[in-house]
């Protein structure tokens, strides 16, 4: 039986690496993924070989190839269909590609778990030869994690590890010289060889637009696949971050990197490791001041290795040079004209002179357009010539630069009568020059400090105002979060351009800092402000305070009075020699803080010390990248504590010398939101004693395997997300007695294996999304009196199952989930 179960592998295995090794020539429009799935074969092969050896050694059956089997053969069936996809079918060509990428991620996850479960432990034969891959595929294991064919749970891992992906293309993009830079840039990407290529212009030109464009040209992306990185530079940058990221990227173990000299060691010895195939680096953003590090990125010893490089400044020792300039009258006049519509409808139409006039005086830049322009929309003609003169004050006096900052300035004016909108525009500079600012701590900012509702329901129409103005850039990541309701802003992001921040900055600067309502520091090293050092100006009355400091910086803090504090950001980065991070003294006295974020800009965690000092009045806060075990903080007192988030947090190690309750410090906590936090196995019991609790978040924790059995008691919950816990096979019999419960999201726990049998009893549910629960293929009796559910969300085949019921939930709606052609997620 072993033989017939070892020849029927090889066999499969023969059949589907031959088809490979042909396909992989003659059909270029899969060939990046067609690559991946031959390399990966072909590490295997000695494992297929020796098959019957290597099961004779460790006493197994053929039951235990049979899935290897399936696999392959599923292998084969999906690569054989590669020949009958039309290449301008892009939603066809887009799926099938992540589905190829899914089989091949499948394949190393199959045989990672099969060797781990045979034990595999001595260096005898082919267990050498086993042993060799063995490393590199558990260096793969976490990002490849959660692994299936439809790539829903393997896009949702990428979500949080893609920084360095390309952003979304832009819809349009306006300026005929901007065609033939484009053009231009392109023939030189498809050259063969090592070059850096700058870009120069002043900021708003759409230096970064253009590239995004470029990026996402099919030529471009058919010659470098997935080796683009688009690296945002910035004003400074930090080479140990950005080569740990380029490490992720490539699906290498990310090095834990001591010095700068060791970031250059690393970058080199990854160049090597992917310069056999074509490279493209964009470094977006370059200033100056940080010339020296582009030379860091070079490497000669590639043969096809690209590297673009946006700046405002021209750096002499690299050429070809590509001068991007203002955009002529007309090409301005339609992008402004673009912009001041909605729908194809004119909102406030003024004559040509006013138009032509109000073009040459936002300098023919893009970004000045497009903010002067939105904020004109729906605006009568009075207002049209009260902005126009506005903006001809002054303006030969300034530089360009000055200048487009005050036209900027003039625009954000206009929101005087709409204060609030110009309120969130200033909040944005609390976060890091080109981060993406999650939706929701701007929102737990928001709720607190301008009294929102607890949900921020009422915040989210700000969000989609700032992006419709074009102050910021809404990134909407995930294309299901519709399921949310009022809290579609979840997995929203929010970027900003950076003259855009340097506007909020300087708004917020105004005036002494004894009386700025937002103080904002950007700390380097130790180097605190003189009034902070000699403890001038103090106290100080500003509401939203926000502290950054780099990796050079060390305790202990000064003093800072903030009795007028409401919300708190710090943002940090931490060292190989310092890992851990301590919350500041001074937060004990601010007795009005009710919002604290505190985020590690860092690749690795940072342990967070000096959590004693958060005070009882907190209401929310939110950890990002940090390690504080969550069982150990029942020793606080955070009575007023209504929400606590961790994203990407360490949290599972807890002090055995405590005893006290995490109810207890918590008592009135309705909020518990979780997510990348893949140390977190199970919730303790003792979070079933929060009766207050409402929402209950654990999500993309893929080492999550049980809810407590007591999670029935938790009777005020009306919320349960579960998305992506992939290790989760079942919910506990108890969910029955949660009467108040919502909604359900178990979309993409692909081990849940069927719904509990009294689910019925959850009389108040509404919504189930449950997609991507590949081994869910039943629904239980009691289903039948979940009488106030509408929506379910779902692929065809559970449509199916649901199909049954809609004589009996006549109200239900049955939503199929279809991946989109979209790449914005990995942004």
């Amino acid at each position: 039986m072993v033989d017939f179960a070892g020849a029927a592998l090889g066999t499969a295995f023969s059949e589907l690496f031959t088809l490979v090794k042909d396909l992989v020539i003659t059909i270029a429009a899969f060939r990046s993924q067609l690559e991946e799935i031959k390399s990966t074969l072909g590490r295997i092969e000695p494992i297929i070989k020796d098959i019957d050896s290597f099961n004779d050694q460790l006493d197994r059956g053929p039951e235990e190839m049979a899935p290897i089997k399936e696999l392959l053969d599923e292998g084969t069936a999906l690569v054989i269909k590669c020949k009958k996809i039309h290449t301008l079918n892009l939603c066809k060509k887009y799926t099938h590609s992540k589905r190829l990428s899914g089989f091949n991620a499948a394949v190393l996850e199959k045989f990672q778990l099969y060797l781990q479960l045979l034990g595999v432990k001595d260096g005898k034969g082919i267990l050498v030869r086993v042993n060799v891959i063995e490393e590199e595929l558990i260096e793969l294991k976490e990002w490849l994690r959660p692994v299936l064919t439809n790539g829903g749970a393997f896009q949702s891992e990428l979500e949080a590890s893609g920084e360095l992906a390309v952003p979304a293309a832009p819809d349009f993009i306006v300026g005929s010289e901007v065609e033939a830079s484009l053009s231009k840039l392109k023939e030189q990407l498809l050259e063969e060889g090592a070059s850096v290529i700058v870009v120069t212009a002043p900021g708003g030109c759409g230096k970064t637009t253009m590239l995004k464009k470029l990026c996402h040209d099919v030529a471009i992306k058919g010659k470098f696949n997935n080796k683009i990185m688009f690296v945002p530079v910035s004003t400074k940058p930090n080479l140990t971050d950005i080569v740990q990221k380029m490490y992720q990227h490539n699906r290498f173990k990310v090095p834990k990197i001591k010095s700068e000299e060791g970031a250059s060691y690393c970058l080199q010895q990854l160049l090597n490791k992917i310069g056999e195939s074509p490279v493209l680096l964009v470094l977006d953003d370059v200033w100056k001041e940080s010339e020296s590090i582009v030379d860091k990125f070079v490497c000669n010893d590639i043969k096809d290795y690209k590297i673009v490089v946006t700046s405002r400044y021209e750096f002499p020792q690299f050429r070809p040079v590509h001068h991007l300039n203002p955009l002529t009258h007309d090409e301005a006049v339609e992008l402004f004209r673009r912009c001041v519509t909605v729908d194809n409808r004119s909102l406030g139409a003024p004559d040509a002179t006013l138009l032509n006039e109000m073009v040459e005086h936002c300098k023919r830049f893009p970004l000045v357009i497009k903010v002067v322009a939105k904020s004109l929309r729906g605006k009568n003609y009075a207002f049209w010539k009260k902005k126009l003169h506005e903006l001809s004050e002054g303006q030969s006096l300034l530089d360009l630069e000055t200048e487009i900052l005050d036209c900027l300035r003039k625009s954000l004016d206009d929101l005087d009568g709409d204060p609030s909108i110009k309120e969130r525009f200033m909040d944005l500079g609390s976060f890091p020059e080109d981060c993406k600012i999650p939706a929701t701590a701007l929102i737990d900012i928001w709720v607190e400090l301008y009294r929102l509702d607890f949900d921020g329901v009422r915040a989210t129409p700000d969000l989609h105002e700032l992006d419709y103005r074009n102050l910021a850039d809404l990134v909407l990541p995930r294309r299901d979060s519709r399921v949310d309701g009022d809290e579609s802003y979840r997995s929203h992001y929010v970027t900003q351009h950076d003259l855009l921040r340097e506007l909020a900055i300087m708004e917020c600067n105004q005036g002494e800092v004894v009386d700025r309502e937002r103080l904002i520091l950007d700390l380097m090293g130790n180097n605190f402000p003189n009034w902070w050092k000699e403890q001038k100006q103090q106290p100080l009355r500003a509401r939203l305070v926000s502290i950054s400091t780099d990796e050079k910086f060390s305790t202990p803090w000064p003093n800072l009075e903030l009795p007028a504090a409401e919300a708190l950001v710090l943002n940090f980065r931490t060292n190989m020699q310092i890992k851990t991070y301590a919350l500041p003294e001074f937060i004990t006295k601010s007795h009005k803080l009710k919002a604290l974020i505190v985020t590690n800009f860092s690749f690795f965690p940072a342990e967070l010390s000096n959590f004693h000092v958060i005070g009882s009045n907190l209401r929310r806060v939110r950890l990002e990248r940090v390690t504080v075990p969550f069982l150990s903080m029942g020793n606080l007192h955070l009575h007023s504590l209504e929400k606590i988030s961790f994203f990407m947090c360490g949290i599972s190690q807890a002090s055995t010398s405590s005893n006290a309750k995490i109810s207890n410090a918590m008592p009135n906590l309705q909020e518990l939101d979780i997510d990348y936090c893949n140390d977190l196995v199970r919730l303790p019991e003792g979070i079933c004693e929060m009766k207050p609790l409402r929402k209950l978040s654990i999500t993309n924790c893929h080492n999550f395997s049980a809810l407590p059995e007591q999670i029935g008691q938790l009777t005020s919950l009306e919320v349960v997300r579960l998305n992506s816990c992939t290790a989760l096979s079942q919910l506990p019999d108890s969910i029955r007695s949660l009467h108040n419960v919502r909604l359900l999201d178990i979309s993409e726990c692909l081990n849940l294996i069927a719904l509990p049998n009294q689910i019925g009893q959850m009389v108040n549910l509404n919504r189930i999304n449950m997609r991507g629960c590949l081994k869910l293929s039943s629904l239980p009796r009691s289903i039948v009196k979940l009488r106030n559910l509408r929506k379910v969300i779902c692929e065809k085949e559970k449509a199916n199952l649901w199909g049954l019921l809609k004589d009996t939930l006549p109200s239900l709606d049955i939503t199929l989930f279809e991946e989109e052609p979209s790449l914005d997620w990995l942004w």
